[in-house]
Formats: structure tokens, sequence, C-alpha cells
């Protein structure tokens, strides 16, 4: 593969390329944000970028982040010194897929490009894929923001294909969310009627509750795919997409979206204040969130995943009434349990609800 290594070191440089060029990879080097953007615009066959964000933090979190906003599809792979929680955080935001500490084991360097090596073309063309679902979410949400010039079918078409975009770029990052979102998007739906929630506000969350995890999408492939539990630094910067989420979602003027931002923010919210990422306690997590947190869980309860087996339906059942007043709002379950034959019905293929 063609590696650019960025870093100010040139002793460092000399090392890695000495490495890697054993393995049989070509090696282009920069010492600077700037260097490597200007190398990655004239060399079209680079795969990996090796970047430092020691010294030069700032210059290289940008980096990263321009590479990611152009849509070049290479694969960026974080070295510091001090893997510190702000810089992982900063780098993962940016779109970083891997972090490697200095000084680096190059057998492990080595490992991961072969990994690379193998996916390459798919990743390249998940990137090119992925850049343009953002570009035409960006497109759509800038048409949301003068929905209110327009009205009637126009509108409600303007929102079903911002809101299809918004799910495809969810889903994009992960083939085991398939179905997740719209089976969350129900049951919350449900949930809220059964609450006695208005018809705007029911078909609002039915909209926007599929788009809780839509800050995954700043959350590295390293972690967002890995198999097996992750470790303790690898989950806070998981927990990250609760506040990614709500960033992307903040700003709009849409209902929907403004529901959609509340409950990206909260849907981790427990009611006994264990949950995050800002320990909200009973009623201070907004109901929006409350609803779509028994939703999610239940759903993930029972969905197979690359670490687990997917648990019993009425086990999951149980579970979710168990933890009532513990991790989610009494009033919630108590509406989700009545709905317990219509889910059943719902999962099964039995019956084909309609809101």
């Amino acid at each position: 593969m063609t590696v650019l290594v960025v870093d100010d070191e040139k002793i460092f440089r000399g090392s890695i390329k000495e490495h890697l060029e054993e393995d049989g990879h070509k090696i282009l080097e920069a010492t600077n944000g700037v260097e490597a953007l200007r190398c990655l615009e004239e060399n079209k066959d680079i795969d990996v970028v090796l970047i430092d964000v020691g010294l030069s933090a700032i210059e290289g979190i940008t980096a990263i982040s321009e590479i990611r906003k152009k849509g070049i599809p290479v694969i960026v792979i974080v070295v510091a010194s001090d893997f510190n929680e702000e810089v992982m955080e900063k780098a993962a935001k940016a779109g970083a897929d891997d972090f490697l500490g200095k000084p680096v084991d190059y057998r492990m360097l080595s490992i991961r490009l072969k990994m690379m090596e193998r996916h390459r073309h798919f990743y390249k063309v998940r990137i090119r894929e992925r850049t343009k679902m953002l570009h035409d979410v960006e497109n759509l949400m800038s048409a949301v923001e003068k929905i209110g010039e327009i009205t009637g079918e126009e509108k409600k078409s303007l929102m079903e294909e911002l809101i299809r975009a918004l799910h495809e770029v969810v889903e994009y990052r992960d083939h085991e969310t398939y179905g997740h979102t719209v089976r969350v998007g129900w049951i919350s739906a449900r949930i809220a009627q059964k609450l006695g929630m208005n018809e705007k506000d029911v078909e609002a969350i039915n909209l926007a509750a599929p788009l809780h995890d839509i800050g995954k999408i700043g959350v590295p492939d390293s972690i967002l795919l890995k198999v097996g539990p992750l470790d303790e630094k690898e989950f806070e910067m998981m927990k990250r997409h609760t506040i990614i989420g709500y960033n992307i979602l903040k700003d709009t003027k849409s209902h929907v979206l403004q529901k959609a931002a509340i409950i990206a923010y909260t849907h981790h919210e427990r009611w006994d204040g264990s949950g995050y990422p800002r320990g909200l306690k009973g009623n201070e997590i907004p109901i929006e969130g409350a609803i779509v947190a028994v939703a999610d869980s239940f759903d993930a309860m029972t969905s197979p995943r690359r670490y687990k087996l997917p648990m019993p339906f009425d086990d999951a059942f149980d579970e979710i009434i168990k933890l009532s007043g513990v991790f989610y709002n009494p009033e919630v379950v108590g509406a989700f349990k009545e709905l317990k034959e219509e889910i059943y019905g719902y999962y099964v293929g039995k019956y084909d609800f309609i809101l």
C-alpha cells in the first residue's frame, strides 16, 4: 500500500519508512497538515495516512477534519505519545479510524496495515459513498432551513427525503443496525400514542427516533465495528456519539429534527442518574429521550450482535419492566407494558401495524 507519514520529526519518519518499506509498502512523507493535504491532492493512490497529533495536535486534528470534509478515501491512523481522553476525542470527532501510541510498536503497525490492505478497496468505496450521502444530507438540511416557505405535499416530501437520507447515513456505518432504527421508531411512536401525546408529536417521534444514533458517524470504525466488548477508553469515546448527534441536529428549525436532537442527546440517560452524557435523573430527562431509551434498549436486547446472541422476547420484556424506576421512566414502561401483544405481533411479523 501507499502510506503517507505525517510527522515533524525527521528521525521518526525515517524509522517508519525503513520498517514499512521492508513490508513492501510505498512511503510518502509530510512534516505538517498543510503538506499532507497537498500531498493527498497530488497523489490519488495513497491508501493510509499515519499522522502525528503530538506537538502539533491542533494542526493534525484540523488536517484529519479537512481530509474527511474533502471526502478523500484514505484510512487515517493517529499517532500520539500521550493518548489522553481529550486528544482521542478530538481525533475521533475529526474522523480518525485507528490509534497508535508512541513509541510505535512496528509489529502491531505491520499487522494492522496487512488487515487494512485486505479491505482497502471496500473502504475506499465506502468512504466515497458516505461522503456523497453526507453531502446530500447537508443539501437537504439547508433546504429544511427554508421549510417555512413551502407547504403541503412538497413540505412533507422534503422532510421524508431528509429523514430517509439521515437513516441511510446511520445504518451505513454498521450493517447490524439494519432494521433497528425502523423498529425503534415504531415502538417509540406507539409508546407516545399510548401516553396520549398529540398526533403531531407522535409522528415527529416516529420519524425522529430512528436518528438516535446518528452521532455514531463520528465514532471510529475501530471502535464501532469492534468484535467483543469495548475497553474503558473505547467506551468513553463511544459515549460521545450522543453529543455528536446533538450537535449535528440541534440548529435546525424543523420540529422533527428538533425532536431528533433531543433524542440523540438523552436516549442513554437513566432514571436513577447513572446514564450519560450528563447524568440526568428522573423527570430531568425529556420524555422523548425516556421513550426512546426503552425502545432502543428493548430492540438491542432482542437483536443479535457480533458480541452476543439475541435475548428471548419475554426475557427482554421482563428486563425492561424490572428496571422501571431504575433505568427507565415508570410511566413510559407502563405504556410499553400495555403494548406487549402488539409489539410481539410486530416483531414476529404476525401483524402489520400502521400508526
